[in-house]
């Protein structure tokens, strides 16, 4: 019964003991990581010749893109010692509104792009106040056109990179925040046109997203 007394009360010291507050204070700590899921609206914006170059591929004519509908979620990591700067990841999808071309023809366009991203609060403290935001991924672009009023479609598909930059406010609240951020976005898609062969198109969108973050 003493030995055991005698073992119990060593283990006691020992687990009290300055070097062992050390040891339990030295154990590495969870990362901080914020989730965001945010909705928004954007114009798509087709550059260089890529408006001819769908012409070739889908037929018909006479159509402008118009704005979309943007869905995005995403995650970063944000550790106080990093001073407001985040790293993580995000994926923006985008479904086009139809575009009306000449003979009653309507022309879809969706994309969608999986990134690395970077984000960073001058202000030092992450998902408060004011904020940019950069990535850089890559993604598909897909366009199709609906044959006047049948159910007959031609589609044209493009995989590539994306650079999309962004710039926004954070309020926060207790447990969350939620940000408006205007948006800015460059793409370079490759894909094959029939008679023609492999053709870039170059498109965009300059968007504006609420962003609900926890």
């Amino acid at each position: 019964m003493m030995k055991t007394y005698l073992i119990g009360l060593a283990l006691a010291l020992t687990a009290s003991s300055p070097l062992a507050a050390q040891t339990v204070s030295a154990q590495p700590q969870k990362l901080p990581v914020y989730g965001e899921i945010g909705l928004g609206i954007g114009q798509t914006l087709l550059r260089g010749d890529t408006k001819a170059r769908l012409q070739e591929s889908l037929g018909g004519s006479g159509f402008n893109a118009r704005t979309g509908n943007n869905v995005s979620m995403g995650f970063y990591v944000a550790p106080e010692n990093w001073r407001g700067l985040g790293l993580g990841s995000r994926i923006r999808g985008t479904f086009g509104a139809p575009a009306n071309g000449d003979a009653g023809n309507q022309y879809f366009f969706n994309y969608y792009n999986l990134a690395v991203s970077v984000k960073y609060y001058p202000g030092g403290q992450f998902n408060k106040g004011l904020y940019g935001r950069g990535s850089f991924g890559f993604g598909q672009f897909t366009a199709k056109r609906q044959i006047e009023d049948s159910k007959q479609y031609t589609h044209q598909y493009a995989i590539g990179q994306s650079v999309m930059l962004g710039a926004g406010y954070t309020f926060r609240g207790r447990r969350s925040g939620l940000s408006i951020e205007g948006e800015w976005e460059s793409s370079g898609r490759a894909g094959t046109v029939d008679g023609v062969g492999d053709v870039t198109f170059r498109s965009g969108q300059l968007g504006l997203n609420l962003i609900l973050s926890y």
